[in-house]
């Protein structure tokens, strides 16, 4: 699948030149090193510009680039006066950063697309398919996409691919506002930065791969841009979550407000045996800012895999839980979404309470 200008046009894609010339890499060709039918590249006499990975699947990525190229278009030049030339393969291209607005779809195992809108500049997310629950198969995607894009979507999405990356401040207590599709919001809140933290001294479980931030997504989906922060402090949320700072840094989430955090929070709990290799006779225990240690020589370590140490870039939350869980007036259905990834175990769900009790017991809390 590749689309078209017009097409182009209602993704906010960098559109195609008619004096561009286009080469199909085949898959065969052993130096791309891509699992794909083919890789369309876009030149602008010697400049790369436009490059389409096409999956085996049916599925497609394309994105923008601006690389010089040499030696009749089989080399990269180099980008900066200390670098070196690179042939132009997958590998290395891969290593190059692209530009702008980028598109990603690929097919799920029922035929149905996963698309992901993005952008390279700003490191920012227009859609996600996931996030909106919505699964249709490409075409029917594509055209559903196109008929439904107002005039508003569309300045929305020239402002998306024109903004420049912004690095955003944040706190503990902000509300955020972000979008689950084109049309609807959610919000949440900051509720523990785990960097600032530790670097205050603080005693945390240094096993979260990345710069850690604590949020919770409020029960709501609505098309009001404009909720305050005396309507969403009588909602209730659903359970806190660590993730990377990226959506909150990068702006893709928009900060609305700040109050006092509550006195009592719903932190994960993450447990398990110490995985420093220099001290692993403990058993751990982090629950928010709350960690303690004791020896595994004479305890018992619960064995279901509690250290609950994965992290994502957005909340493990989309259109469609939120929605259950504001039906369900709790958040089960939560919990339910989650019993499917092994290495996501929170003690605070409601299906190991025996396992919870008897860890809050072994730590005297």
């Amino acid at each position: 699948m590749e689309l078209t200008n017009e097409q182009r046009l209602f993704f906010g894609l960098e559109s195609i030149d008619p004096s561009w010339d286009r080469m199909e890499v085949p898959s065969n060709t052993a130096h791309w090193g891509l699992s794909d039918d083919a890789v369309v590249l876009y030149f602008d006499g010697d400049v790369l510009r436009k490059v389409i990975c096409i999956w085996k699947d049916g599925g497609f990525e394309e994105s923008s680039y601006h690389l010089k190229t040499q030696n009749n278009r089989t080399v990269i030049a180099p980008i900066t006066s200390k670098g070196k030339p690179k042939r132009l393969n997958g590998m290395n291209i891969m290593r190059c950063r692209p530009l702008g607005t980028y598109m990603d779809l690929h097919l799920n195992e029922d035929g149905t697309a996963r698309v992901l809108i993005g952008n390279y500049d700003t490191q920012t997310t227009y859609y996600s398919s996931e996030m909106a629950c919505v699964k249709l198969p490409p075409e029917e995607f594509i055209s559903k996409w196109i008929k439904e894009t107002t005039e508003k979507d569309l300045a929305d999405l020239n402002a998306f691919s024109s903004a420049k990356r912004k690095h955003c401040k944040f706190k503990e207590g902000d509300f955020f506002r972000f979008r689950f599709d084109r049309k609807h919001y959610g919000y949440g809140r900051v509720l523990f930065d785990v960097y600032k933290w530790v670097e205050s001294g603080g005693a945390f479980w240094d096993i979260l791969m990345g710069r850690a931030v604590c949020v919770s997504i409020y029960h709501i989906v609505t098309e009001d841009p404009d909720v305050s922060i005396d309507e969403l402090v009588k909602l209730d949320s659903c359970p806190s979550e660590y993730i990377m700072d990226n959506i909150l840094y990068y702006g893709d989430c928009e900060i609305i407000g700040n109050a006092s955090l509550p006195k009592e929070i719903d932190y994960p709990v993450m447990y398990g045996r110490s995985i420093n290799f220099r001290d692993m006779d403990k058993i751990c225990l982090c629950i928010g800012k709350t960690f303690r240690e004791i020896p595994l020589a004479g305890n018992k370590l619960q064995t279901r895999g509690f250290i609950n140490n994965g992290m994502r870039y957005w909340p493990s939350i989309n259109m469609n839980t939120v929605k259950a869980c504001i039906e369900a007036k709790s958040n089960n259905p939560y919990w339910e979404s989650k019993h499917s990834f092994s290495n996501h175990r929170d003690l605070r769900d409601p299906a190991f309470k025996e396992e919870y009790e008897a860890v809050k017991k072994q730590f005297g809390l």
